[in-house]
């Protein structure tokens, strides 16, 4: 993550104690890919190693470190793909893994290239991009520009 970026998140993540879960190691990180059968973007995993998991703005994002307001159920990275594409089978999200939901019961998720979709069922499943990488999407939220 970029400096200016990383001093802005880190600000926010430590205005209030319990808004990260705490880092992971590159084991825990390595054990969450394999068992995803896929590869974490760089961004995502500097994001694990520093704060395991954490609330950005309002949005929950999904990592591998339990943090109490997030609940007991469907907290994880892990959990919260598995559930998407396999309890619900939703549709168009296979290459993805679930960083987070929009509020209305829609996932957002990292794509292969790195971008940061969210898919709508309201909407027949469609695809919104909502920024060209997981710096950016955390950015936007920090910034109330997600969906400008």
């Amino acid at each position: 993550m970029e400096d200016k970026f990383s001093v802005k998140l880190a600000a926010h993540m430590n205005e209030l104690e319990g808004l990260y879960g705490g880092p992971c190691s590159k084991q825990e990180i390595t054990a969450a890919q394999e068992q995803l059968k896929l590869k974490f973007h760089k961004e995502f995993v500097d994001f694990l190693l520093k704060y395991g998991g954490g609330i950005v703005g309002s949005y929950y994002i999904y990592g591998l470190k339990r943090i109490p307001l997030m609940g007991n159920e469907l907290w994880s990275v892990t959990q919260n793909t598995d559930f998407y594409k396999d309890k619900q089978q939703w549709p168009g999200i296979e290459e993805w893994y679930v960083i987070s939901e929009d509020g209305l019961g829609n996932p957002i998720g990292i794509d292969p290239e790195g971008k940061v979709w969210v898919s709508d069922h309201d909407a027949d499943f469609e695809k919104t991009k909502l920024a060209d990488n997981f710096e950016e999407f955390l950015d936007k939220i920090l910034s109330n520009t997600l969906y400008q």
